[in-house]
């Protein structure tokens, strides 16, 4: 983790405010680091445990060894797709229980088709913000 300091204001979230599902495991999947540090933040002051991984062949590998209570998958990475890596999780009984959650920075009808083609529970744009997909997480494990 950077040591970049992250503003509870800037994302979103009072101190105050009962965290949902609290000690829940959220893997990150995303080949950025940046957007993998950022959202661990956002997630541990959420509440949450965070898991990451930088590809889809490590998801599946750790997700096999450990399952998340909810997946948080990026659709653009170099080895797989993320709606390929969705669809062998929910294809797979052992993890086809397990909530995606499908985002990107490419918010169109056709992106959105093929995450729930492949199964997502759900799409969210990162335009929408990170309360957003905290409130869907917390949603998808109630």
């Amino acid at each position: 983790m950077s040591s970049a300091r992250y503003n509870s204001q800037y994302c979103g979230f009072k101190k105050d405010k009962p965290m949902a599902q609290l000690g829940a495991v959220v893997m990150i999947v995303d080949d950025d680091v940046m957007n993998r540090e950022l959202m661990q933040a956002v997630l541990t002051k959420s509440g949450y445990r965070v898991a990451e991984a930088s590809s889809g062949a490590q998801a599946l590998s750790a997700i096999a060894a450990a399952p998340p209570d909810v997946v948080l998958l990026d659709v653009r990475m170099g080895d797989m797709s993320g709606y390929e890596v969705c669809a062998q999780l929910k294809g797979n009984p052992a993890t086809s229980a397990i909530p995606v959650i499908i985002f990107t920075a490419f918010e169109n009808a056709t992106e959105r088709a093929n995450a729930m083609n492949a199964g997502a529970d759900a799409f969210i744009s990162r335009m929408e913000g990170w309360q957003v997909i905290v409130a869907k997480i917390a949603e998808l494990l109630s």
